[in-house]
């Protein structure tokens, strides 16, 4: 069975869900690599390749 894939708003590449989480809330889809990973409070820093949607 074939996991579903969601478009990064950001990089435009498609990735898991588990490789990314939603934003503004919860109506865009953004991966950890550009937004960062809210369980750790990446998306929150103020540092480069960060969620320019929070």
């Amino acid at each position: 069975m074939e996991e579903k894939l969601f478009k990064c708003a950001k990089c435009d590449k498609e990735k898991k869900e588990a490789d990314g989480s939603y934003v503004l809330e919860g109506t865009t889809f953004c991966c950890k690599e550009c937004c960062g990973d809210p369980k750790k409070q990446e998306h929150t820093e103020k540092k480069a390749n960060v969620c320019e949607f929070c």
